[in-house]
């Protein structure tokens, strides 16, 4: 009787286990999927009005005078 308590005891550690690696899985694809929107809207805004890409790229850049 012990032996089939210890291995039902493993079982439920694998099936534990199992149940958080596969929702940390589902969590990170969650995230990934609001980067990518959060990206495409970015994308998105930035091409919709020419004058708004120049100011974007003018606050890129990396002149000694803005250092």
């Amino acid at each position: 009787m012990k032996d089939t308590d210890w291995v039902l005891g493993d079982l439920q550690w694998i099936i534990l286990i199992g149940a958080v690696v596969i929702g940390l899985l589902a969590l990170n694809a969650y995230f990934q999927r609001i980067a990518r929107i959060e990206e495409a809207e970015r994308i998105r805004l930035m091409g919709s009005d020419p004058l708004n890409r120049q100011r974007s790229a003018a606050s890129q850049s990396r002149r000694p005078d803005d250092i």
